[in-house]
């Protein structure tokens, strides 16, 4: 009765079975480890990134706003103007310049087949 509670042989194929089981979880394990750490990189790489778009949003952009504002002002440009001899000149507001289209002599000769 007591010499089969001491004989506990067990068969080889459960063995390797067993063995093959804790390999593939471990196998699972690591490779788990692996995406996650893999996701976190990703997210600190968008974090780093709208960070770097937010400091250039916060810093650079009204810079460049306010130049493209100076630059636009109507009296500096009409000083500009004046300083490279352009021949532009300025019209009073209620003075639009009519400009008349005369019709071609010859329309179906303009016309694309």
């Amino acid at each position: 009765m007591n010499k089969s509670r001491t004989n506990t042989s067990s068969h080889p194929f459960v063995n390797l079975i067993f063995v093959l089981a804790v390999g593939i979880a471990a196998t699972g394990a690591v490779k788990h480890v692996l995406y996650r750490n893999e996701q976190i990189q990703t997210v600190r790489k968008i974090e780093l990134t709208e960070k770097n778009i937010s400091s250039i949003m916060q810093d650079e952009i009204p810079g460049v706003q306010a130049e493209i504002s100076r630059q636009l002002v109507r009296y500096d440009i009409r000083e500009k103007l004046r300083k490279n001899g352009s021949e532009l000149r300025e019209y009073p507001p209620g003075f639009p310049e009519v400009i008349r289209v005369k019709p071609l002599a010859d329309p179906e000769k303009f016309v694309s087949p």
